[in-house]
């Protein structure tokens, strides 16, 4: 009698042998693992993010620059049509086939600088990494300018003075 009772012990313990390594099987993550995937993350987000926002940047951009050449093609069109020879700068752009103009996500409203050859007609950046500086396109000619290097690198166009 005594025998079986050793072999009815033997077999529990086995049972709980298993029940164990089952238990620890299934445990799940462990701190170490989860800190790695969190590092992973974390790095792959610091190269990612700052593209992400350039290539923002240059599609708000482009937006602006869409906008502010289709403003020179009524500006040329309304000079065209003027006895005065003189482009329009009146609030808002008001006398242009385009108005009212549509607004732009992160900038001002497009305004013409003069009436006479060298005028441009400009757009300011109001958010954002190059909050302040100006997009510009020369009505004559059609160059397009940034106020500031850094902007201009950004945006891929010319920088100031063009």
């Amino acid at each position: 009698m005594t025998h079986v009772w050793c072999g009815h012990l033997t077999q529990l313990k086995n049972q709980e042998d298993s029940m164990t390594a089952r238990h620890k099987a299934q445990s799940g993550f462990t701190l170490l693992e989860l800190l790695m995937v969190v590092i992973i993350i974390a790095i792959l987000a610091s190269i990612a993010l700052p593209q992400y926002f350039r290539v923002t940047e240059r599609s708000r951009t482009a937006q602006a620059l869409q906008l502010l050449a289709s403003i020179r093609g009524s500006e040329l069109r309304f000079r065209a049509q003027s006895p005065t020879n003189l482009y329009d700068n009146s609030a808002g752009l008001a006398n242009l086939d385009i108005a009212p103009l549509p607004a732009m996500t992160g900038w001002g409203v497009p305004s013409a600088t003069g009436t006479a050859a060298g005028a441009n007609v400009q757009a300011a950046r109001s958010a954002g990494v190059h909050s302040g500086a100006t997009l510009a396109v020369d009505l004559d000619v059609g160059a397009v300018c940034a106020s500031t290097a850094a902007a201009a690198a950004d945006w891929g166009v010319a920088g100031p003075g063009c």
